[in-house]
């Protein structure tokens, strides 16, 4: 949907705290806005976070230092939880906060009916690729969205020519392999969901690809799916030109000392190319960063897709900094080749105190490592290129390393370095204003002959002082320009710096008045403006509560809202729905409601992998009487609108749509056809149920992060003719731009790939030995389905006390016979 083109706020550098220290280093390192959370809903629970208690002071010293503060409140909300949820956007508008970052779209509905001035941030857990999805975002009140990861500088460019809404985006730190907001891997294997905070890292554990039942091997890289970390300094002019306004930095979990590495780093960087300046790190700047947190630096996806520079696969965790290779062995230590920096000097001298990991390419459980005693130079060797090279022998305390099980070969990291950590600490150690408010300067005298103070900020505040006694004439010194600026200057630490002084006399600006004012009164009445100047920014910073019961006004309301919405018969009547990823299971399940009778089944939905199929299926299903919906892809990009329309174009029954983007090109383009909203869309809540159905949908699929206990109050919240829950199915653990396949190709470019993936059977193979069967889907895109599994056979009686009104079995890849079989087995449960 095209827009105008938006005019741009200054940009924002935004950093991470997960604590008070990480609080302080972002803002004595430069941050415009420091992001964090509370002790619940958000999507950091390992983190140390803050309290609700607590915010108002952390607002308070944000505020007194011209930094904003962001809330995180971008987890999904069960509907038991929506109360307590309540209770807490109410705390955070009254302690001041700047905005909230959501995931959830209840929880959004909530906050704008609960306090409808506070801005709200859509996480990038909500998976906005596209400006279809991020105008409809946009019309719910959304002021901000924090794209995903995925995105090119190319497609951003394109999102921002047709929004008005705010662009924001990840520029340093760690990357998820999965689509923020749709990765159910540490769900479905361990119960810990990444969409309520407590992610286990599973893409962080040893893979290995396997095509067509043979492993594939990697050459040392188990970790396929671990991402190095995301380092886009150099990139900053081109995102700036390409309309982003938020940068942010990744690492709620990680310590000061990154903190501060990272936002120094980046506001030079934001510094320079709002100045239009050359930029580039130094150096040491370079080693400060990698020192400070890296598994290897990657532009990630802002270049385009670059498949093979995203994942080293060599180690999950951070390593350092890379500073040579071990050459040998004495009697007392190890003799390491020092690397050599692009300047030609040693990478990052080694000195005693450093911590050093030896790294022989095996994923080792004895790794060895510690810190070093003692440095002492050893014989000049010769790099494998010819030139001289710093060798030294390294030194550890008794029995600190086991120097034998060190091998020759290794690679040697420095894992930490004291000296870098100490001058990072010097930065955050007292943390006066850094980003300073220009404040202009206005003095004047009453016709009472009291000295008029005017205080004026660059948002147009002003702040009105006057003397308490009258003034004297003066006879020697009268007031001047220099007097006032000199004692107005002295601002000290708060978030103001002097930008001009003005002496005026009836209205005209003059050099002097002829008054004599004793320093101690300037001086008074610049801490007495400087006082009501911080109070009404606070004030304009603050936004009001509306509304503290808006969550039972808007549950009675729902009664009275689209929910009721209907379509034909098979969307009234309680009923089996079967989900097929190839004409093979297709043709079984056809099959066996031909021979058990009309009415077993209600509808089928296809998942499949180009237009063909798709009308083959719809062909098949229209012979058989059977309704049909056809599936759209979990992501929409800049480009692939028509990916919507050639379904659209087939006629299907019902779409299942899996993103916002794609509901609303469906919506407006082909308004007939029913739209069932998939997993994908994380209904956890009758809230977020209700939204999705007044943006269009008949139908809402339950999320996938709810067991059988928190589906029941959201199901007796809603008519049984809306909620479909799916009781059969192998749960997409990954679903990924990443192509594991791109190894095999040879190629990150999709148009000039082979298509490996369509013509090889794919799995994962975790350490455990399951083999986890790996699709692609018609975009491109890569999903890791767990191949055991999750079956609602066991909770039979559980389910039935439900009000739903439709099941699903999602069929991967069972053969005919099999799912012919499932189909069987859950049909008796319709009966």
């Amino acid at each position: 949907m095209p827009a105008d083109t938006p005019t741009l706020r200054a940009p924002e550098l935004l950093a991470p705290a997960g604590d008070d220290e990480c609080l302080r280093a972002a803002v004595a390192n430069g941050a415009d806005a420091v992001y964090f959370g509370l002790e619940d809903f958000n999507a950091r629970r390992r983190a140390a976070n803050f309290t609700l208690a607590r915010l108002p002071e952390v607002m308070g010293y944000l505020h007194d230092r011209n930094v904003r503060g962001y809330v995180a409140f971008n987890t999904l909300i069960f509907s038991e939880e929506l109360e307590r949820a309540a209770g807490f956007v109410a705390g955070i508008v009254e302690a001041g906060a700047d905005a909230v970052i959501v995931q959830d779209l209840g929880l959004l509905q909530l906050i704008r009916s609960i306090a409808p001035t506070l801005p709200v941030h859509a996480s990038t857990q909500m998976t906005q690729t596209h400006a279809e999805g991020i105008e409809l975002l946009g019309a719910m009140g959304v002021q901000r969205v924090i794209l995903a990861r995925e995105l090119s500088i190319d497609e951003i460019a394109a999102i921002a020519r047709s929004t008005r809404v705010e662009l924001e985006v990840f520029v340093h730190g760690a990357i998820c392999i999965s689509y923020s907001g749709q990765c159910l891997a540490s769900e479905s294997l361990w119960g810990r969901s990444a969409n309520r905070g407590v992610c286990a890292q599973a893409c962080r554990l040893p893979y290995r690809l396997v095509v067509d039942g043979e492993v594939r091997e990697a050459g040392g890289r188990p970790y396929l799916l671990s991402a190095k970390d995301l380092a886009a300094w150099d990139l900053i002019p081109r995102l700036l030109a390409a309309g982003v306004s938020g940068f942010k930095i990744e690492g709620r979990l990680k310590g000061p000392h990154y903190v501060a590495a990272a936002t120094g780093a980046y506001r030079q960087a934001i510094d320079a190319a709002k100045a239009g300046r050359e930029f580039s790190l130094g150096p040491e700047q370079k080693t400060v960063l990698t020192q400070s947190f890296s598994r290897g630096f990657t532009h990630g996806f802002l270049d385009g897709d670059r498949h093979q520079d995203l994942v080293d696969g060599r180690f999950p965790k951070s390593r350092g900094v890379d500073v040579g290779r071990v050459i040998g062995k004495t009697r007392q230590g190890v003799l390491v080749e020092l690397r050599r920096g692009d300047d030609g000097g040693e990478r990052s001298p080694l000195k005693p105190g450093d911590g050093v990991l030896f790294d022989a390419g095996e994923a080792e459980p004895d790794e060895q490592g510690g810190r070093v005693y003692a440095v002492e130079k050893a014989d000049q060797q010769h790099s494998a290129g010819g030139h001289p090279a710093t060798c030294v022998e390294l030194r550890f305390g008794q029995g600190d390393v086991n120097v034998a099980a060190v091998a020759v070969g290794s690679v040697v990291w420095k894992t930490d370095d004291p000296a870098i950590r100490r001058e990072l600490e010097k930065t955050y150690g007292r943390v006066d204003a850094v980003r300073r408010v220009p404040v202009r300067v206005r003095a004047s005298v009453s016709s009472q002959r009291h000295l008029l103070i005017e205080l004026e900020d660059d948002r147009g505040h002003v702040a009105r002082v006057e003397s308490q006694e009258p003034l004297a004439e003066a006879r020697r010194h009268p007031l001047t320009g220099t007097l006032v600026e000199e004692q107005f200057s002295r601002l000290g630490d708060t978030p103001f710096e002097l930008a001009s002084v003005q002496v005026v006399d009836k209205g005209a600006a003059v050099a002097s008045l002829p008054f004599m004012v004793p320093k101690s009164v300037l001086n008074q009445l610049r801490r007495e403006a400087v006082r009501l100047l911080l109070e009404q920014r606070a004030a304009a910073s603050r936004h009001g509560v509306a509304d503290r019961n808006a969550l039972m006004a808007i549950r009675y309301q729902m009664g009275h809202r689209a929910c009721g919405k209907t379509a034909d018969h098979w969307m009234t009547n309680p009923n089996l729905r079967i989900l097929v990823r190839d004409l093979g299971q297709l043709d079984a399940v056809l099959k066996w409601h031909a021979e058990a009778g009309i009415g077993r089944l209600s509808a089928v939905y296809a998942d499949l992998l180009d237009g063909a199929e798709d009308a083959k299926a719809v062909e098949r299903c229209r012979a058989a009487g059977v309704p049909v919906g056809l599936a759209t892809p979990r992501i929409c990009k800049p480009g692939e609108e028509a990916l919507m329309r050639v379904l659209a174009d087939l006629g299907p029954d019902m779409i299942l749509v899996r993103n916002l983007a794609a509901l609303h090109l469906l919506r407006e383009h082909v308004p007939q056809i029913p739209l069932v909203a998939d997993h994908s869309l994380n209904a956890a809540n009758e809230i977020t149920a209700a939204t999705l159905m007044e943006l269009g949908v008949v139908g809402v699929t339950a999320s996938y992060d709810l067991n059988v206990a928190q589906l029941a109050p959201l199901a007796a919240m809603l008519p049984g003719t809306v909620l479909e829950v799916v009781v059969y199915q192998h749960v997409p653990m990954f679903h990924m731009a990443h192509c594991l396949a791109a190894e095999l190709s040879k190629t990150d470019d999709c148009r000039r790939c082979s298509r490996p993936c369509r013509r090889h059977r794919l799995h994962l193979r975790d350490r455990l030995g399951v083999d986890h069967p790996l699709l692609v889907d018609r975009a491109g895109r890569s999903t890791v389905y767990n191949r055991r599994a999750q079956s609602g056979a066991g909770l039979l009686p559980q389910l039935r006390s439900l009000s739903v009104g439709r099941w699903r079995v999602e069929l991967l890849d069972e053969s005919p016979s099999d799912a012919r079989r499932l189909v069987e087995t859950y049909a008796g449960w319709t009966e």
